[in-house]
């Protein structure tokens, strides 16, 4: 999994090291894909053979004619980077995908759960904030997930009727 936060830079050769928990949540692979993020966002969206294969397995799902299955396997196998870490966990970021999130020396990579973002400083700040505030405004949303999650006892650490036992 992808957790936490950290800012670096580019160094003069334009390699950036990967954060060693990011190396570790990609299972000891030297390989991570990049491609800018679908969402607008500005960011740059990744990770390693694990994500490939949830979206190889989504798409396959949908049938070959589906505009929308075709529209995603463009956005991302067509603009994206296959990338092999180098013995110190260096990757060098092709120059379309630092145009595409703004980056020119410093970069911010961040943990996203099953994947990570690249993100230039600035626009992870803009994000970051429009995130908390979205957060806050809508704790409610998961009330109904966790709801049913107690009610099949499929919480870690809680009893099937929530009787706090593990």
């Amino acid at each position: 999994m992808f957790v936490s936060t950290y800012e670096t830079a580019l160094d003069a050769k334009g390699r950036v090291s990967v954060p060693a928990s990011f190396r570790a949540a990609l299972g000891g692979g030297s390989r991570l894909f990049l491609w800018p993020a679908m969402d607008g966002s500005g960011c740059l969206e990744g990770g390693g053979d694990e994500l490939m294969a949830l979206y190889r397995e989504t798409l396959a799902r949908m049938a070959p004619t589906d505009p929308h299955r075709r529209a995603f396997m463009h956005a991302i196998f067509t603009k994206s980077a296959d990338l092999k870490m180098d013995d110190t966990g260096r990757i060098t970021l092709p120059g379309h995908l630092l145009e595409a999130a703004g980056i020119t020396k410093k970069l911010v990579f961040a943990g996203a759960f099953d994947r990570f973002h690249i993100w230039e400083p600035s626009r992870f700040q803009a994000f970051d904030e429009k995130m908390a505030q979205a957060a806050l405004e809508n704790q409610s949303a998961l009330d109904e997930p966790f709801q049913k999650a107690m009610a099949s006892g499929n919480l870690p650490g809680v009893g099937s009727a929530g009787a706090g036992g593990v």
